[in-house]
């Protein structure tokens, strides 16, 4: 059985709104997740960091990043006997995009005959999905055969590789069965989800912005930066550090079962 995860990118529109919010993350959301256990497997957060010089745009997420692991989130638990999940005291100050992948990434390009202890490591996530009215299969092989190559030649890249999307049908996040009355939430369906690490804030910004690679531009694009993808609609990323900073599975337990 193949061990799946979804990758939750999450945004705030005020600092202001942090406070509250990091409470109601502590005191009850994460405890409502936790009654999906043992069905999630693991439960982590991490905190994003700065972001590099360059690469501030529409889509950089910057208040957290959760991973839900589970084997097979079709055969987790549904809704019948659980209660509505209690909502965030700052309505609408949460922007959360989902991509869902494998645990394992589909494919390894760079990076892989290095020891933990050679490297520090800033991680580049990366979630991306083509444009509407793209073929996907055709971006795809665009990203296998050429824009994949083309990043390996990023000075100071010392590791690259991507999970190819998972499909979400209907809501991926555990509801009540009054909850699924309501109107149904609509989610975004991202194509892959890629990292690429380096060591530092600085070798990303050489990397991207002083001294690129030669990328080709798809005749798909809809942004003439790297990865000509539109930021915030077609193109989200952040930058995490490599152990995330709670496993939430092993330090807190859910409000009931």
């Amino acid at each position: 059985m193949q061990m799946e995860k979804m990758v939750i990118f999450h945004n705030i529109d005020s600092v202001n709104h942090i406070p509250a919010m990091e409470r109601w993350f502590r005191r009850y959301h994460v405890p409502d997740v936790l009654t999906q256990y043992p069905w999630t497997n693991r439960y982590l957060l991490y905190r994003p960091i700065p972001a590099p010089e360059g690469a501030r745009d529409e889509g950089l997420y910057t208040y957290r990043i959760h991973e839900n692991w589970a084997y097979d989130f079709e055969y987790r638990r549904g809704g019948k006997g659980l209660m509505k999940m209690t909502p965030d005291p700052c309505a609408g100050c949460i922007k959360a995009d989902i991509v869902h992948i494998p645990a394992e990434p589909t494919d390894d390009f760079l990076g892989a005959d290095w020891s933990y202890e050679e490297h520090p490591v800033l991680r580049w996530v990366i979630a991306y999905r083509y444009p509407e009215g793209s073929d996907p299969e055709e971006c795809d092989r665009f990203f296998l055969e050429t824009q994949a190559k083309e990043i390996m030649q990023m000075p100071g890249l010392i590791r690259f590789f991507s999970h190819k999307a998972i499909k979400i049908e209907g809501n991926p996040l555990p509801v009540s069965t009054a909850e699924k009355s309501d109107q149904p939430v609509k989610f975004r369906n991202w194509n892959r989800l890629s990292e690429l690490w380096f060591e530092c804030n600085d070798d990303w910004t050489n990397a991207l912005i002083t001294n690129p690679p030669k990328f080709t531009k798809p005749a798909w694009a809809t942004s003439d930066k790297f990865p000509f993808l539109k930021p915030g609609d077609d193109f989200i990323h952040t930058f995490i550090l490599e152990s995330p900073d709670c496993d939430f599975t092993k330090t807190f337990s859910p409000l009931y079962y």
